[in-house]
């Protein structure tokens, strides 16, 4: 039998205490710093906000909010003279839209189509036709959204019956010498 290497562990360091130990927020912040994170649900004083800025708010990084960027699905409300991005709280919210809809396996073509339908409807003055063909689609979006939280729910039932199951069998069989 062969034996694989051993792989070296992977040092955390928090991005904001640098502190290597506990646990870690997907933003890469220990669970101290990322408790005490105001983040606000829009740029409340209207200001136009740095990417880094916008990616540490809404617990991304730079490249992925490039990323969405370059999809289209969020856009900088204007760039500075040296061409850097700056966004505003609209684009902030469309970031954290994405970030619920991510986990959810929605595409990215289905993101875009229910960020337009919530800004159309959002903006008003439709057509009573259009309306309703918009409130339909954001009803199909709900739909889909509750049988994937639904089928979320069943795996996570799935998985905890699984550590249920280690756990028992540790108490089963505990710390015996091999």
């Amino acid at each position: 039998m062969v034996e694989k290497p051993e792989l070296p562990a992977v040092k955390w360091r928090c991005t904001v205490c640098e502190r290597s130990d506990g646990a870690f927020a997907p933003s890469g912040r220990c669970l101290s710093c990322e408790s005490s994170v105001d983040i606000p649900t829009t740029a409340e004083d209207g200001s136009l906000r740095q990417i880094g800025e916008v990616a540490n708010l809404v617990g991304l990084s730079l490249r992925t909010v490039r990323h969405y960027e370059d999809s289209g699905l969020v856009l900088p409300a204007a760039r500075t003279q040296g061409g850097f991005r700056l966004y505003d709280g609209q684009a902030i919210d469309r970031l954290r839209l994405i970030m619920k809809m991510k986990p959810l396996g929605f595409t990215l073509e289905e993101m875009r189509v229910l960020i337009e339908t919530r800004s159309r409807l959002a903006a008003g003055g439709l057509s009573a036709t259009d309306e309703q063909e918009l409130q339909g689609r954001l009803a199909m979006f709900t739909t889909a959204a509750t049988e994937k939280v639904a089928q979320l729910a069943e795996q996570l039932g799935i998985a905890e019956s699984f550590v249920t199951q280690l756990q028992d069998d540790v108490r089963r069989f505990g710390d015996t010498p091999t």
